[in-house]
């Protein structure tokens, strides 16, 4: 078989595709190889169920992480390697000069305080936990970098290796979903554009929050530039052929390489639509046993994210004395972020409560531009001297950061002598790395120890509901919330940094909003507004919320569902029915249009049930008009001065609008927004007709919403072998509004982010219990646990979330046990 395309690789790097790697088998279906490990004081046993979920069994705690960390460098090596190197500032050292711009806007973005204060708060003994977990990582790249054929081929390919974990590795804040310096220039700039008034009209905050402009702030003088180092820390930096100079690839082909990992390591461009979805976008619900039909509780959740292969979860089960947890988190990190134990069950949404950031600006001296006023003195930004390697260069390089005493500074205006600097809880403050605090979950018992540990589940916030093996269920809404004690300062703009607006510490965990036991029976959330009303600090809350139509969705049906099931939970995560589409229905009953495809279009929409499915004809129609209509309408809403600012108004404000139209439709408002649905559904219904022709067999919604991938390596290898790489491409129901959430390109209608993993937990029998990955446990291409996923995922289908020992081994595909080297 040819393995190449015309341009061929090395023979060796063609072999080396043919072999399993790190995240293939280990050994056969009778229990498997034992190999010894340096670093491991018991034996490990480490059982890969059918599903390619790894249940690992140690003697001790020690040895569990240490296996866990060894297990996702098995499986995920050089997305693992990219997490470390990105996050820490250290891509120079492996990619050349091009990253130190990168680097030192990583280096900005780390946590400098109290080492001892910071382990503490994610747990007890989270030093030991992390150190483990990196000598893991790093017992495995020794194993690979001692045996060629267990180095995942974008190394080969890349010239480059791995670099070794610490146990600081896992405190990194950039990838951390937090919240709002980049919406605080975005408002000054729609304030430039269109005046307060307009922009409070044309903003939604829940809870209402009245803007106001601090006192000494320019609003014409903010740009996105000024956040330019913050962006390339947060989003990276894309590969270029002259990043991989070892590369055994020609020229040509290292460009697509570059191009191909860039897309695999999130730095390849996204639009502003796809990166807004995923900051809010995940689902979960706990229904009490007086509700099912075992009596006992169910718990649900999908965190939704981007789909990406590698996926960003990664599924394990963790046994040893005082610990047996199984769920998903990220394979960088120690234990599970959602998930159940032998007592609790527990699942995560975004709960934007807090407003973790703020953008300071100061005057500086004219003197000095690194002295800055501070109440009524000049004074001077530290500076800390960076010392980071570059590949090719016999000498490090020295980058100087600098930091007021709020925090890093991203821009120096020398011209106008200001500087930016920002503020962010999660640098400030220990505890603030992302899931870590997870781990106390993972061993709590019941409702008391759940809360105290969600009383440090400071980053990102999250909107935790509980179940127990007691009956009982909750909600416990996590989060870091500065406190900004000025009434004229609601976070949503920056602020003078010459002391007048000093946070007063963060809200403490023990009085962050909670519910045990609701009154209606169930818990449901998906990242809208649903800070109580009669909570005490409702005013602190973040103003910018998800909207509302998945938690509508979900709680409409689990309040119509009695006698709830796991299966009924299972569907209710695939539904598909739209509530904006049900909302424009009724819009749509007196129109009348002369134009017979027009009519036609309007007759699909009345009788159809609103449900985005891969057969309707209606659900392609509605995805494709609901975006002009959205555009259309915020045009006539929008002054011109802030159209580029503003984009495109939300769902919510434009649907009132059409239920209640008002002048900006014009004279007769009716007739006006009749006009405007009639015109865009025209405009529609061509576009539509230039995409897939005029058979309306091509236009069901599966024919155009789908999923697939191919292997990033897929343009070097010859097209049978890259077609067996590849996945196939699979229909996918929904869209951006619906319990089974579908975000998507609309170049292509690709699905780009949704349910980045499933879980459904059956309190009454942990081995009930389903979940679902995707694309697949693996990031190694020839391992059965690459892609094995994505049909099923696609399908809403499940697999068993094996708990028991019993269960564990009748779905045991293969093993291997980790000994300690004598």
């Amino acid at each position: 078989m040819t393995l190449l395309r015309t341009t061929r690789l090395p023979l060796a790097l063609a072999a080396a595709l043919l072999l399993v790697s790190c995240g293939g088998s280990d050994g056969d279906d009778d229990g498997g190889p034992s190999i010894p490990v340096p670093g491991v004081t018991e034996s490990v046993e480490i059982v890969r169920d059918s599903n390619g979920v790894a249940h690992i069994y140690a003697k001790n705690q020690r040895d569990l992480f240490f296996a866990q960390g060894y297990n996702a460098a098995r499986d995920r090596l050089w997305q693992l390697d990219q997490w470390r190197r990105r996050g820490e500032g250290k891509m120079a050292e492996q990619f050349g000069s091009r990253f130190l711009e990168h680097d030192r806007a990583a280096r900005l973005f780390l946590f400098r305080g109290n080492l001892d204060e910071e382990f503490a708060s994610y747990h007890p003994q989270a030093k030991e936990i992390l150190t483990a977990f990196s000598e893991g990582i790093n017992a495995y790249i020794a194993e690979a970098q001692a045996d060629p054929e267990k180095m995942p081929i974008e190394f080969r390919l890349t010239g480059t290796q791995p670099g070794q974990w610490t146990p600081t590795s896992s405190l990194i804040r950039i990838y951390g979903i937090t919240r709002n310096v980049g919406s605080e220039i975005s408002m000054a700039r729609r304030i430039a554009a269109v005046g307060l008034a307009t922009t409070q009209e044309l903003t939604v905050t829940e809870p209402p929050t009245q803007i106001q402009v601090p006192a000494g702030i320019d609003v014409a003088t903010f740009s996105n530039a000024m956040l330019a180092p913050y962006s390339l820390a947060r989003n990276g930096l894309a590969f270029e052929a002259g990043d991989f100079p070892k590369s055994p690839l020609g020229l040509a082909q290292r460009a697509d390489l570059a191009k191909a990992l860039s897309a695999g390591n999130g730095t390849a461009p996204r639009s502003a639509e796809e990166r807004e979805a995923m900051r809010y976008e995940s689902n979960n619900w706990t229904v009490h046993g007086s509700r099912t039909d075992t009596g006992k509780p169910i718990l649900a959740g999908d965190p939704h994210r981007a789909i990406e292969m590698p996926s960003l979860r990664y599924m394990v089960h963790l046994n040893a004395p005082g610990w047996n947890v199984i769920g998903a988190g990220e394979p960088a990190l120690p234990g599970v972020s959602m998930g159940h134990n032998e007592r609790i069950a527990f699942g995560l949404t975004i709960f934007a409560f807090g407003d973790e950031e703020d953008l300071y600006v100061y005057d500086t001296n004219p003197a000095n531009p690194s002295e800055y006023r501070y109440a009524g003195a000049w004074e001077p930004m530290r500076v800390v001297s960076e010392t980071i390697s570059v590949r090719g260069q016999a000498a490090a390089s020295t980058a100087d950061l600098k930091f007021t005493r709020h925090g890093p500074v991203v821009y120096e205006d020398t011209a106008n002598r200001k500087a930016y600097a920002v503020r962010a809880a999660y640098l400030e403050f220990p505890g603030t790395a992302a899931y870590l605090a997870s781990l106390r979950l993972n061993q709590a018992q019941n409702w008391t120890e759940f809360t105290e540990g969600m009383a440090k589940h400071f980053t990102p916030g999250e909107n935790m509901v509980y179940a127990d093996v007691d009956g009982n269920i909750g909600w416990f809404g996590g989060a870091m919330a500065p406190i900004r004690p000025r009434p004229d300062w609601s976070g949503m703009l920056p602020v003078p940094g010459d002391g007048q607006y000093e946070w007063a510490g963060y809200l403490p965990g023990s009085l962050l909003p909670r519910v045990l036991n609701p009154p209606q029976g169930f818990f449901a959330t998906a990242n809208e507004f649903n800070v109580p009303a009669d909570y005490a600090y409702r005013s602190m809350s973040a103003t910018s919320w998800a909207e509302p139509y998945r938690f509508q969705r979900a709680s409409e049906v689990l309040a119509a569902s009695p006698r709830h099931t796991v299966a009924d939970s299972a569907r209710l995560q695939i539904d598909e029915l739209s509530i904006p589409a049900r909302t424009i229905g009724p819009l749509l009953t007196g129109l009348v249009s002369d134009d017979a495809e027009v009519t036609e279009a309007l007759n699909l929409l009345r009788a159809w049930n609103h449900v985005v499915s891969i057969d309707s004809v209606a659900a392609t129609i509605h995805e494709l008009w609901l975006p002009r209509l959205l555009s259309r309408v915020s045009e006539l809403v929008i002054p011109p001065a802030g159209r580029s600012v503003f984009g495109t108004l939300s769902r919510p404000v434009v649907l009132a609008k059409l239920a209640a139209p008002d002048a900006v439709f014009g004279p007769d408002p009716t007739a006006g927004r009749n006009a405007v649905l009639l015109d865009t559904l025209k405009a529609t219904l061509t576009d539509l007709k230039a995409r897939r022709g005029t058979d309306k067999a091509a236009w069901q919604w599966g024919q155009l919403h789908h999923i697939q991938f191919e292997h990033e390596l897929s343009p070097f290898l010859a097209t049978d072998l890259a077609e067996s790489l590849a996945t196939a491409r699979y229909p996918v129901g929904g869209d951006g509004d619906t319990l089974h959430r579908g975000s998507y390109r609309t170049s292509d209608f690709r699905v780009t982010s949704g349910a980045s993993y499933r879980q459904v937990i059956d309190l009454s029998n942990w081995d009930n219990s389903l979940a679902i990955n995707v694309p697949g446990q693996s990031a190694d291409p020839q391992s059965p646990y690459y892609k094995n996923l994505i049909e099923a995922w696609s399908k809403g289908e499940y697999f068993p979330m094996a708990f028991s020992r019993s269960k564990v081994d009748s779905l045991r595909a293969d093993s291997v046990t980790l000994r300690p080297q004598r």
